[in-house]
Parts: C-alpha cells; sequence; structure tokens
C-alpha cells in the first residue's frame, strides 16, 4: 500500500469514525426520548434498525454512492451491503443521480 493510499484510508477511517460518534450521539437522544414515552421500555430491534440505517446512509453518502467503497468502508461484503439496502429501502446516490439524469432528459 502506498503512502497516499494509506493516507486516503487512514481519512476515510477518521471520517467513518466521526460519523458513528455523531450515530451513537443521536441514537442515544433518541434512546432517551423512547424510554420517556415508553416507560422506560427500549424496542430493542427498532433501535438498532434506525441506527444500521443512519450508518450505511452515511457511508453511502461518504464514498459518493459507490457501493464497492460503502462496504469496503463497513468491513461488508459487497453482497451484503446490497441486501441491507434492498432491506431497508435504500438507493445509492449514484443511482438517484442517474434516475434524476435520466428523468430529465426525457
Amino acid at each position: 500500500m502506498s503512502d497516499s493510499e494509506a493516507e486516503r484510508h487512514l481519512e476515510q477511517l477518521v471520517s467513518l469514525a466521526q460519523a458513528l460518534a455523531t450515530e451513537i450521539k443521536t441514537l442515544r437522544a433518541e434512546l432517551d426520548a423512547d424510554q420517556k414515552h415508553d416507560g422506560g421500555q427500549i424496542d430493542f430491534y427498532d433501535a438498532v434498525e434506525r441506527y444500521e440505517i443512519e450508518l450505511l446512509s452515511s457511508a453511502l453518502n461518504r464514498c459518493d454512492g459507490n457501493q464497492s467503497q460503502a462496504a469496503r468502508l463497513l468491513h461488508l461484503k459487497s453482497t451484503t451491503l446490497h441486501v441491507k439496502m434492498k432491506h431497508y429501502g435504500l438507493n445509492g446516490v449514484r443511482s438517484l443521480m442517474l434516475q434524476q439524469q435520466n428523468s430529465s432528459e426525457k
């Protein structure tokens, strides 16, 4: 790995760490709000799902919608990322941009 590749990889990891820290703060705030509304009950699966959606979206945004790069950033297989995106109804940024270009050309 060259120095520039290592630097770029380090920058990606720092960005991901910052995104994770932000997501954790957001999730904590949401959990606190949910506890107040649910009498202290937390729906574990709902909270994990919200966090996973935010994490996937953040990685895709940081990689400009490139699913292969986002998968590497998250240490997932590309197929796993694709399945999760499909499950949650997430669209890659690139596919959205292509859809917008195609619709504006018609």
